[in-house]
């Protein structure tokens, strides 16, 4: 365990106090009485340094003993305990006299209020932490209170372990070693925002048997005091079962967090991001827009002025845009003006909220049973469930959609001539691409889509799921440049591309007999990241691409609700979350558009030359 020292302004001030004694005793000769109190004044200022020392001695020695109760104790496999202990300095120890600072402020300079990870310097004995005495423990460098939107560094130090009989987990390229689920959550409002930490600059973060130093800059928006909460998912990349390996089970290691780990956001009053100001906000036409979620009882307005809470009565808001809460009729009849045909490629979650869309938002509601939303069907799974508006089984359906409902096309049709009022969605349903398509996801692809099912106004595409969980990373690369390149074929710059990540993923691991999926929260946020990339790097310069990221939604909610999925292992969010995920699409579809005009679909000749 590394030894805990007193900090070089303690330090500095005892030296300062000790010259000045010196300088006393062998130049001044006392002949005046005040001379002589001057002399008690500086002894007894000498006693009160040495009690300090002794406070903060005492105080180390808390700590020690604490940091050796955390490795004695036993651990839940499930529910990792939250550490914590005494500050390392006491709260209630009086501080120098300010001219004492000053003084030391001349020597070594005013304190450091960097609040980039950047900008403050990473200790040396960080490095020096072993695991057989120190745990992992979370450092918050700079604790000052901080304005609304400014950023805190947060850092996790996790400790060099002893090397393990197997050695065959490696981690993606540029991901750590550990997967280390942390989050800032607000004492009084409850809102979590992720820390999504990356490996800092050292050479040692790439070594498995090394100290591994993790960083990021977390900015908090919402004005409360913030702690950071979490714990290790995993060591040695056992997050990655990548390539057919077995999941590992999951068995979470407490993090320490310090007493002192906290910091205090503030608001001058200007602050954009204030519920107050919510209903100022531009409607939203960002589907990746970042938020967070708030319970009813806190909002100072109206909740029916913004989508429906969740089963806990959290809705959620955006922090740059405000969301309506937009019906389904009037959503298809935005279709119906704006995007009168669509391609919609994905699994059971766009199944699931296209069961939303053509049911009216009846699928699931509070307003069909008192119970409807409690069903096995509305908290995880439906495949099976008789579904009148159409067949979940087939590959490839038709669906109409108007203001009354949607419905699919049994009967041979021109599909490209939409009907009045109406909007059309040919949906293709998929594994992701893995092998588990059957037949191949290519099928569809090679006997072309655009001259069967006409030329749409969105390609929206949804992957990650299944390909993190039956992919291998060099499989899903090989199969992501076969999709981009039927994309690049079927889709011209007309076509507005939606990209639909992965839902998010926590707290287990997949344990389904015979075929395990490799699910894990970093390994679908990697997969989630790669898709986002591939299309942005081969259509960012030509196609409008949106990101429809329902991952973040579910990142964001408090991590006793995530904790929820667990009993779902297909992880399907539940209806409540399917329908705020459509608002949230919704909303940037429709909230500002230009209105489908026919004459702005490209000519035969035009998609041969795009090709």
């Amino acid at each position: 365990m590394t030894l805990l020292r007193p900090s070089k302004r303690m330090l500095a001030f005892v030296a300062v106090v000790m010259i000045a004694c010196i300088h006393i005793v062998f130049y001044w000769k006392p002949t005046e009485s005040h001379e002589v109190d001057g002399l008690h004044r500086v002894g007894d200022g000498m006693h009160r340094v040495n009690d300090e020392m002794h406070r903060v001695n005492d105080e180390m020695h808390r700590v020690n003993d604490g940091l050796h109760r955390v490795n004695d104790r036993p651990q839940d496999n499930n529910e990792p305990p939250h550490t914590e202990f005494p500050s390392l300095i006491h709260h209630h120890m009086p501080a120098p006299h300010p001219s004492h600072w000053s003084l030391l402020d001349k020597l070594f300079g005013p304190p450091k209020l960097a609040t980039k990870c950047h900008d403050i310097p990473i200790p040396p004995y960080y490095w020096t932490a072993k695991d057989a005495f120190t745990p992992a423990f979370v450092a918050l460098p700079n604790t000052q209170p901080i304005q609304v939107g400014a950023t805190v560094c947060v850092r996790v130090i996790v400790p060099a372990k002893p090397q393990r009989a197997s050695v065959v987990y490696t981690p993606m390229p540029d991901t750590p070693w550990d997967s280390v689920l942390i989050d800032m959550v607000g004492t009084t409002n409850n809102v979590s925002v992720p820390v999504r930490l990356q490996m800092t600059n050292d050479v040692r973060n790439t070594r498995r048997d090394d100290v591994h130093v993790y960083e990021a800059d977390v900015e908090l928006r919402d004005v409360d005091e913030y702690r950071p909460r979490g714990y290790i998912e995993f060591r040695d990349a056992e997050w990655n079962p990548d390539g057919g390996l077995q999941p590992v089970d999951y068995v979470p290691e407490p993090l320490y967090v310090p007493e002192t780990a906290r910091v205090e956001v503030v608001d001058d009053g200007s602050s954009i991001y204030s519920l107050d100001r919510y209903l100022e906000l531009p409607l939203c036409t960002d589907p990746a827009a970042e938020g967070r979620w708030i319970h009813t009882d806190m909002l100072p307005f109206d909740s029916h002025l913004v989508p429906e809470p969740e089963n806990h009565d959290l809705v959620w808001l955006p922090y740059t845009c405000r969301l309506q809460r937009i019906s389904y009729p009037d959503f298809a009849s935005c279709l119906a003006t704006a995007y009168p045909l669509m391609h919609w490629y994905g699994d059971s979650n766009l199944r699931r909220s296209l069961k939303k869309i053509v049911s009216m938002g009846e699928w699931c509601s509070v307003n069909t049973t008192s119970n409807a939303t409690e069903t096995r069907s509305c908290l995880c799974e439906d495949y099976r469930d008789p579904f009148m508006p159409f067949d979940s089984r087939y590959r490839e359906l038709i669906i109409d959609i108007n203001q009354t409902g949607g419905h699919a096309l049994m009967q041979p049709t021109e599909f490209a001539l939409v009907p009045d009022n109406t909007a059309r969605v040919y949906l293709h349903k998929w594994e992701g691409l893995s092998i588990r398509n059957k037949p191949e996801w290519t099928q569809g692809f090679d006997a072309r889509i655009t001259p069967r099912y006409g030329n749409p106004q969105v390609a929206l595409i949804s992957l990650t799921n299944w390909d993190a969980a039956f992919s291998s990373r060099s499989y899903f690369a090989v199969e992501m440049q076969k999709l981009l390149d039927y994309v690049q074929v079927e889709y011209s710059n007309y076509t507005q591309l939606y990209i639909r990540t992965g839902q998010y993923y926590c707290c287990r691991t997949d344990a389904t007999p015979n075929t395990p999926r490799a699910y894990s929260r970093l390994r679908n946020a990697y997969f989630d990241q790669y898709v986002i990339d591939a299309f942005r790097e081969r259509f960012g310069s030509s196609h409008v691409i949106r990101i429809w990221n329902v991952a973040q939604v579910s990142e964001r909610l408090p991590l006793s609700v995530r904790k929820e999925t667990v009993k779902c292992p297909a992880n399907h969010a539940r209806a409540e979350v399917v329908e705020i995920e459509n608002q949230i699409l919704m909303n940037a579809m429709c909230n500002h558009f230009e209105p489908y005009t026919p004459m702005e679909q490209p000519s035969e000749d035009d998609l041969e030359t795009d090709q």
